[in-house]
């Protein structure tokens, strides 16, 4: 009977099982995650248990009970926040997994050299570092608030009122570092640049514990100085620890951060100098295309450092048959040898093409993405005209257009936009203003929205007039040479 049922639910209805499924899964994760680090947490004060039994008693298991509702708290709050700013993470299943993994490890850390060395020198930065560079920014600095202050809320719990200047001073230390090392990650470029930027953030920040320190003692000259020390290393330790672990947690969850992405756009990619050796057209219409795709993503809030990676492999299956593109031509066009089918086929054959290269390259899965869909369903109208002169018979559209898929991402429908405009703007002429110049691109995204290749990106209209007007601004100054304005003296 069951076995029925099942075989006659509709799609609606299995997708709300699925749905039903994830959310006991993420509930049950949460529970587990935070019974673990409410047991974690009060073990880390050994000297309580000298005996097996010692941990069955009432009070250390209230103290675990309040320990785990703290740490649910937490992960329930930063899991909600991050489906706010983050709509595209409400269904992916990495979310509870990287924000539970880098808070039981930066915990489990902070425990094990607060008790080892001292307080200050907890690496709490550690979390924040790793959320915003696995998931985004700003879950990273609710990440910093949250975990800083339960850490030493619960560090006061288990070891006493004694602790709490300690805490307080090492808590605004973690929280003002962990900030300034966040809101500065994507400008570090490398990760050289970002370990000499957190060097100047730790000295700067030694100095709280210090002041802190002078309120409540001002004979201990010693001591105050330690404690800057101490929290200097302590964000030392946690920049040091988050590029030891980072490339793990990148392989294990499979995630681009900032820094991986800076490194693929390094122009001594491999890939990248076959482009600017074998397809120099191609090479430079990819860089262009990358930092106009840059400013675009930036200014409706997406990321662009992925979107200048994407779009400098965007094209690189045109490196197998280069001369088959107008850019890559030098006076000879081999398509005037070739029936518009043929040629048709070798122009499509790029995305595939592409695909291949990216794959044996071992690129990430959201550029061969972006490879794949750049080009969306849209069709080849220069050869699809072109064989209609050859025949009064209607022609099929499909066979003069790209297989698709159509844009899954914003990023790819960004770079689908800048591709276009950023080649036609190379080509057009007698755009007298401004005004002509923004009508031209508006017919432009116009016709690819018209023909449906942004229904399954999410991408708004919103979006697309921010994006319009960002290219707007933009490219007069990269093609002043090709766009005629009136002469003030006319």
């Amino acid at each position: 009977m069951k076995k029925r049922v099942s075989e006659n639910s509709t799609p609606i209805d299995k997708a709300k099982s699925l749905r039903k499924r994830e959310i006991v899964f993420r509930v049950l994760t949460v529970i587990a995650v935070s019974f673990v680090m409410g047991i974690i947490l009060r073990l880390s004060r050994i000297e309580d248990f000298h005996t097996a039994g010692d941990f069955f008693t009432g009070d250390i298991w209230i103290q675990i009970f309040v320990l785990s509702a703290i740490m649910a708290a937490i992960l329930s709050t930063l899991y909600f926040y991050s489906i706010y700013v983050r709509r595209d993470l409400k269904r992916d299943r990495k979310l509870i997994p990287v924000l539970s993994v880098s808070i039981i490890l930066t915990f489990a850390l902070a425990l094990v050299f607060s008790r080892l060395i001292n307080v200050y020198v907890a690496p709490l930065v550690l979390c924040s570092l790793l959320v915003a560079s696995l998931l985004d920014k700003r879950i990273g600095l609710v990440t910093t608030v949250l975990s800083s202050q339960a850490f030493f809320f619960a560090y006061i719990i288990i070891f006493g009122e004694a602790e709490i200047i300690s805490s307080t001073a090492a808590l605004i230390t973690s929280m003002i570092a962990a900030i300034f090392l966040v809101s500065n990650m994507d400008r570090s470029g490398n990760r050289f640049k970002f370990t000499g930027f957190a060097l100047l953030v730790g000295l700067c920040t030694a100095v709280i514990p210090i002041l802190i320190n002078l309120l409540f003692d001002k004979t201990n000259l010693v001591a105050m100085l330690m404690s800057g020390l101490w929290s200097f290393l302590s964000v030392v330790l946690s920049v040091a620890l988050y590029l030891i672990f980072l490339p793990i947690m990148e392989y294990v969850f499979r995630i681009n951060t900032v820094f991986r992405l800076g490194e693929l756009c390094s122009l001594e990619n491999p890939l990248l100098k076959r482009l600017a050796e074998e397809a120099p057209g191609t090479f430079n219409h990819s860089i262009a295309v990358g930092n106009l795709a840059e400013l675009c993503a930036d200014a409706i809030g997406e990321s662009s450092q992925l979107a200048k990676v994407c779009a400098y492999y965007h094209d690189v299956g045109k490196l197998k048959n280069a001369e088959y593109f107008i850019e890559n031509q030098k006076g000879y066009n081999p398509h005037d040898d070739l029936i518009p089918e043929v040629s048709v086929s070798m122009i499509v054959s790029h995305v595939s093409a592409s695909q291949e290269l990216l794959r044996e390259a071992k690129m990430p899965e959201i550029i061969i993405d972006v490879a794949r869909e750049h080009h969306g369903t849209t069709p080849v109208n220069y050869f699809l005209y072109k064989a209609q002169g050859y025949t009064e018979e209607d022609l099929d559209k499909i066979e003069f257009s790209y297989p698709g898929p159509k844009p899954q991402s914003k990023i790819a429908a960004i770079i689908m936009i800048v591709d276009t405009v950023e080649a036609a703007s190379r080509a057009i002429q007698g755009l007298s203003s401004p005004e002509k110049f923004r009508g031209f691109i508006h017919k432009l995204i116009n016709e690819k929205a018209n023909h449906g290749q942004f229904e399954e990106c999410g991408i708004t209209f919103k979006d697309l007039k921010t994006i319009e007007d960002t290219l707007v601004k933009v490219l007069p100054s990269m093609y002043h040479a090709r766009i005629q304005y009136n002469n003030p003296r006319e």
